[in-house]
């Protein structure tokens, strides 16, 4: 929501700069950059987190077609033992 609300306010100054015409300062274009850089980082940091859990995820726990697998393979093994 925070995200959301940082995309709102740069709708914002867009439009009053663009229609009302209203003043951006050089300060203030710096301002906007740096929370952009902000926002993207913040982004991307989200979304390395999220693709290393998935990975993680996968890399712990077999599959349920893996899992049947190993279980015929078991069943296979203690049946030819028997």
């Amino acid at each position: 929501m925070n995200v959301a609300g940082v995309v709102k306010d740069w709708l914002l100054i867009a439009f009053s700069w663009s229609v009302i015409k209203d003043t951006v300062t050089p300060i203030n274009l710096f301002g906007y950059g740096l929370a952009f850089l902000g926002v993207a980082y913040y982004n991307h940091s989200k979304l390395q987190a999220l693709k290393a859990k998935d990975a993680q995820k996968k890399t712990t726990q077999p599959d349920d077609e893996e899992a049947t697998l190993l279980q015929d393979r078991d069943v296979k093994r203690s049946d030819q033992h028997n």
